[in-house]
C-alpha cells in the first residue's frame, strides 16, 4: 500500500467558491477546489499555494485547515487537507497547468445555487460549507473516508 498527502485551497469571494474542472471524455467530469499532492519536503500550505498558482494562476495567502478527508483506492491511501484562503491576487488562467494536466479544463467561482446538478468534491461544498462560511468555520471538520473504486 502506498500513502500520500494532498492539499487544496478554499478561495471564497462574494459568497462564491473557486473550483476547477477535471474532465476526461468518457471517464470523469467533476469540480474541486484547486489542489494536489505534496512534492518533496513542502508543507501542506506550500503545496496548496503551488497547486493553486499552477491550476488557476492565483497567488494565495492561506489561513487554517477547515476540512480533512481520507481517500482509499486499490493500493493507495491518501489524506487531503482543505485550507481556507485569506486573500488572493491575480487573474484566473489555466496557462500555468502542466502539459500532463490536459484534464484540467476550467476554473471559476460558483455560488451555492449554481452547484446543484454538478459533480462537486468534497461533497461538503454542496451543503455544510455554506453554513460554515458565515460562521467563520468554527471547527475543523473530518469529512470521513471515501473509497474510490477502479
Amino acid at each position: 500500500m502506498r500513502y500520500g498527502i494532498s492539499a487544496a485551497a478554499l478561495i471564497v469571494q462574494d459568497e462564491r467558491v473557486l473550483l476547477v474542472r477535471h474532465r476526461e471524455a468518457g471517464r470523469y467530469d467533476f469540480w474541486v477546489p484547486p489542489g494536489g499532492s505534496l512534492q518533496g519536503e513542502e508543507t501542506i500550505f506550500e503545496c496548496a499555494r503551488r497547486e493553486t498558482l499552477e491550476e488557476t494562476g492565483l497567488s494565495v495567502a492561506l489561513g487554517r485547515i477547515v476540512y480533512v478527508q481520507e481517500f482509499v483506492e486499490p493500493g493507495y491511501h491518501f489524506c487531503k487537507f482543505f485550507i481556507l484562503c485569506t486573500s488572493y491576487r491575480g487573474e484566473i488562467t489555466l496557462a500555468n497547468r502542466g502539459r500532463e494536466e490536459s484534464f484540467l479544463v476550467d476554473a471559476r467561482f460558483f455560488s451555492r445555487h449554481e452547484l446543484p446538478g454538478l459533480t462537486v468534491y468534497p461533497e461538503v461544498l454542496q451543503g455544510q460549507f455554506w453554513d460554515d462560511l458565515p460562521a467563520g468555520f468554527p471547527l475543523t471538520r473530518y469529512l470521513g473516508l471515501v473509497k474510490i473504486l477502479p
